[in-house]
């Protein structure tokens, strides 16, 4: 145990003693040691975390810099936890690999929307080690977990002026131990402040001395980008260091109770009356389902095609699926035990099966009339998640202290690493033209027209050498440089899209910071291009 450790405990013995945000009308001297002992390392640990963060993130959203940020991430957090002596629970291994492999899939995927999937699950995933580690969280269930985020997100917010008194206290401090160690401290800093240009000068001329150097000089260090960015860095280093700051400073303080209260206080009645009428609807409509569309030869109604039969039903299903999984999930949590229950919510949960297998067949079947696009993907993907998630409720229905909710974060944070590191729009790409390529929807361009649009994941199929001798078409062009006929030249428009696309990004966020594997090997592609 450390001694900020040990002064976290004498500060803080008793659990819930003070919301972390209260004012207190008159620091004792302890207290004042305290916090200036809590800036020392987190004021200092806060704003180096700032400057990674800035240095990694700032208008870079998915470059090699990414797993580099969420191991720093994760660095500080276990470095904050050994200060405060609490030991790293060996269980976090699957969260903190998790979170490598999502920053990893960041930096190799280009497609929007798995990378804004990624950053939704980063959030969730850290906050949850966060939580994971502070508490005992063995007994929690999904509400409680998402009061205590959103209670820690509120918590940081409310700690805001921290970072500004405990600085005053810590200057204190220092103006009283000035004159034994001022003198050394202002020879570090003339010293920084003379190295600097020397250091710029010095580099200016072995530039101007060798042209390879010069070369690399110029993609390390783009000199002409932190004035032109100069204020958007200063805002983002200073957010990152006040919610860094402020977030460890609410978790030191935040001590709330780990045995949570019983909560399956309401009367069973009320639940089997309400899920027994369900039932009966589930039970008839599962029913029609295995006769009709099953075991049918998927005969449909007369004048119906299977496009239209399709596209009238999986999205129903699939909000009745998710609509059963929440509804089985507040009957195991808010009502006592009751066999009659146990039995409902077995059924609903065994037609939730056949709702899933339903829906998922009326989406094949849509795909085969109307190609691959994410949204269909993301639609079968999300019915995977829901049919292991209706197992982990099964398994919960006769096992009460069963763990669904860590069940629930493995299974869907492996599905989402196995969708994540797919590249959707490659298997889109592949698949429509597999499929489509000698149709009537192809010939108009419709699908030509989805394809150019795809990210750089797509690269690999659509500059094969294959697909572009087939499909590459060189564009005629008006006197203003328009496509006359777009329809025909969708892969030269999705070449144009994708070299717009990455100078953009590098602009942006400077080359060496932003190299992200997708883009690199689209560009390596499009070199390749048999383009006339």
């Amino acid at each position: 145990m450390n001694e900020y450790a040990d002064q976290c405990q004498n500060q803080y013995p008793q659990e819930n003693s003070k919301p972390a945000n209260a004012v207190q009308p008159k620091l004792t001297p302890e207290e004042k040691e305290h916090r200036i002992l809590h800036f020392r390392f987190f004021g200092m640990g806060s704003l180096i975390y700032a400057l990674f963060y800035a240095l990694c993130l700032y208008k870079n959203p998915s470059g090699i810099t990414y797993p580099f940020f969420i191991g720093g991430t994760l660095y500080f957090f276990f470095l904050s936890l050994k200060k405060f002596g609490i030991s790293a629970k060996k269980d976090s291994v699957f969260y903190i690999a998790s979170l490598i492999l999502l920053g990893i899939s960041t930096f190799c995927t280009d497609d929007a929307s798995i990378i804004a999937f990624n950053k939704i699950g980063i959030f969730i995933l850290s906050f949850v080690l966060i939580l994971h580690n502070f508490y005992d969280d063995s007994r929690w269930d999904f509400t409680a977990y998402m009061k205590k985020i959103c209670r820690l997100l509120f918590g940081t917010a409310g700690t805001i002026g921290r970072p500004f008194s405990d600085l005053h206290l810590y200057s204190q401090k220092r103006r009283l131990i000035k004159k034994e160690n001022g003198s050394k401290g202002k020879y570090v800093f003339f010293g920084i402040l003379i190295s600097i240009p020397l250091l710029l000068f010095v580099i200016l001329l072995l530039s101007s001395a060798d042209v390879v150097f010069n070369s690399v000089m110029n993609s390390v260090f783009d000199f002409s980008y932190i004035p032109d960015n100069f204020f958007g860095i200063c805002f983002t280093i200073l957010a990152a260091f006040l919610i860094s700051y402020c977030m460890v400073t609410y978790l030191e303080k935040w001590k709330p109770a780990d045995i949570m209260p019983n909560k399956r206080t309401g009367e069973p009645v009320l639940a089997i009356t309400v899920t027994s009428a369900l039932s009966a609807v589930y039970l008839l409509f599962s029913g029609i389902q295995i006769v009709y569309l099953f075991f049918g030869g998927m005969e449909l109604p007369y004048n119906y095609t299977y496009a239209e039969y399709a596209r009238k039903g999986y999205f129903q299903l699939l909000f009745v699926c998710v609509m059963n999984l929440i509804l089985v999930l507040i009957c195991l949590g808010r009502f006592k035990e009751h066999k009659a229950l146990k039995a409902i919510l077995t059924v609903i949960s065994l037609c939730t099966y056949i709702m899933i297998a339903s829906s998922a067949m009326r989406m094949i079947m849509y795909i085969r009339c109307y190609a691959l696009t994410f949204l269909r993907i993301f639609v079968l993907w999300s019915l995977a998640v829901i049919f292991l998630l209706m197992t982990g409720i099964i398994i919960s229905i006769y096992k009460q202290h069963f763990p669904f909710f860590k069940y629930s974060m493995v299974m869907v944070t492996v599905l989402y690493l196995g969708l994540s590191f797919s590249h959707p729009d490659y298997w889109i790409a592949k698949y429509n033209l597999g499929i489509l390529s000698g149709s009537e929807i192809y010939s108009r361009g419709t699908d030509g027209r989805y394809l150019s649009r795809l990210s750089a994941d797509a690269a690999p199929i659509l500059l094969d050498a294959e697909t572009m001798k087939t499909y590459y078409k060189n564009p005629e062009r008006d006197e203003d440089g328009r496509l006359i006929n777009p329809q025909d030249a969708w892969l030269d428009s999705y070449i144009h899209s994708i070299q717009s696309h990455i100078k953009h990004i590098q602009s942006e966020g400077t080359k060496i910071r932003t190299f992200n594997l997708s883009r690199f090997l689209a560009e390596k592609y499009i070199e390749s291009a048999d383009t006339p």
